[in-house]
């Protein structure tokens, strides 16, 4: 795919003799979403993880490049350039990846002048990131302990914004949220989608999720891609018995279709 901002062929990812991974291909174009899904251990954290070069003591083979980066060749420096300000990565739990000593401030300015952006520019970009996450500036004076976790899951994506990432690895975003805190989540990342067109790849075993914002789907099973095509004909008419028994596990209000409920 020539507008692809990721691109994975062949990938995969061994630890000793055991292969945990592999996926033929994988794009993410400018201004889409598509997700991997599947059950615990089918290997789509791993996927993410080996996208932006963090899989210390794998084996990784293939080819992965992110904005035209060659990741597998690239070297530290190269990477943490990348990383932020061209891709980024907003966790299942992103309190437990916040500095727990510092207001949400001081971190938001320090991974900004991490890469180069800083004084006047710094609070612009940073009120504009909020703005877009619905969350108030005050929130900058707060420590990560004094937010609420999905107010954290917010602040994650707005530091993704204000470094100006154009493509956002969400692994699990909204698992350890409550249902109500789940909407507004998901709803920021579908307008950042559509009105802005943030390339989003999202790891989630919450097929409610990805059929209300996906544009493509992923399916993973035991390390391999067993199932892919857009998200509304993989859900309507799945091929693989996999994919079906996922489906079949939504749970569903009595007298709703079999289709997956958003």
């Amino acid at each position: 795919m020539s507008d692809a901002l990721i691109s994975v062929r062949d990938l995969q990812v061994r630890i000793g003799d055991r292969v945990i991974a592999t996926v033929p291909e994988l794009d993410v174009a400018r201004g889409e979403c598509v997700a991997i899904v599947g059950e615990s251990g089918s290997g789509k954290t791993t996927t993410l993880l080996a996208i932006l070069g963090l899989l210390e003591g794998a084996a990784v083979t293939g080819s992965i490049t992110v904005a035209g980066v060659d990741v597998l060749a690239a070297g530290p420096a190269e990477l943490r350039r990348i990383r932020g300000s061209t891709v980024a990565l907003v966790l299942q739990s992103p309190q437990s990846a916040l500095n727990p000593t510092m207001r949400l401030g001081t971190l938001m300015r320090r991974a900004l002048a991490r890469h180069g952006v800083k004084g006047d520019e710094a609070r612009a970009r940073a009120e504009r990131a909020l703005a877009d996450v619905l969350l108030p500036p005050e929130v900058l004076r707060r420590y990560p302990h004094q937010v609420s976790g999905g107010q954290a899951q917010r602040f994650a994506i707005a530091l993704a914004l204000a470094l100006g990432a154009e493509v956002l690895l969400a692994d699990e975003p909204t698992s350890a949220l409550d249902v109500t805190v789940q909407a507004e989540v998901v709803a920021v990342l579908r307008r950042l989608h559509e009105e802005r067109g943030l390339a989003v790849l999202l790891v989630s075993h919450d097929l409610a999720l990805v059929s209300s914002i996906a544009d493509r789907v992923v399916v993973m099973k035991d390390g391999a891609v067993v199932e892919s095509g857009p998200a509304a004909g993989v859900f309507a008419r799945p091929r693989e018995q996999y994919t079906k028994d996922l489906i079949a596990a939504v749970p569903r209000l009595p007298g709703h279709s079999a289709e997956v409920q958003a």
